[in-house]
């Protein structure tokens, strides 16, 4: 059996996660779908995943997704590729995802102690690491996020952005694999 059929909740697009390291793994877009939400938030981070010393808030927008027809695929890369530069995926997609999330899971759950990371995965292979960096130094500088960073909030936080081959190479507990190519 392959691993996304047993755990197809591990499941985002065409990427397979595997989180069986974590303490716990949620998929909140669902959760705030399911509390009839949607149409006061923008809806939840992809996932939240909790682990022994950290919390993440993961969100993937995977344009070189398999599950995009081939003819179409290049077309979807461009859109995305100009929402990056223009920074309107950022205000209209990863911000408000963090601050709806945040919203939502202070409120269903309550504030977890532990460090949060804001992580997105953007799959597109040829992103290089300065894009990526770029996008997470702008998702900082958006005025709610710049908070904990600059203004000493107690709570530790922290944006980060990657590939897939990037999160293969650094988040060695969670590897990700593209259901397609397997």
């Amino acid at each position: 059996m392959k691993p996304w059929e047993a755990k197809p909740e591990w499941c985002e697009s065409d990427l397979y996660f595997d989180f069986s390291q974590a303490r716990q793994v949620i998929k909140l877009d669902d959760q705030v779908a399911a509390a009839v939400l949607t149409h006061v938030l923008k809806g939840g981070v992809d996932f939240v995943v909790e682990w022994d010393t950290q919390l993440w808030l993961l969100e993937i927008k995977d344009p070189e997704s398999g599950a995009i027809p081939e003819q179409h695929r290049e077309k979807q890369r461009q859109r995305f590729l100009a929402d990056i530069v223009s920074q309107s995926l950022i205000e209209r997609h990863l911000f408000p995802k963090l601050r709806d999330s945040l919203i939502f899971l202070g409120l269903e759950y309550g504030v977890v102690n532990k460090p949060l990371r804001y992580i997105t995965l953007i799959g597109l292979s040829d992103l290089e690491p300065a894009q990526l960096a770029g996008l997470r130094d702008r998702l900082w500088r958006t005025e709610w996020v710049s908070g904990p960073r600059y203004s000493g909030w107690r709570k530790s936080f922290d944006v980060q952005a990657f590939n897939v081959d990037q999160w293969n190479r650094l988040m060695t507990k969670c590897p990700i694999l593209r259901i397609s190519q397997q």
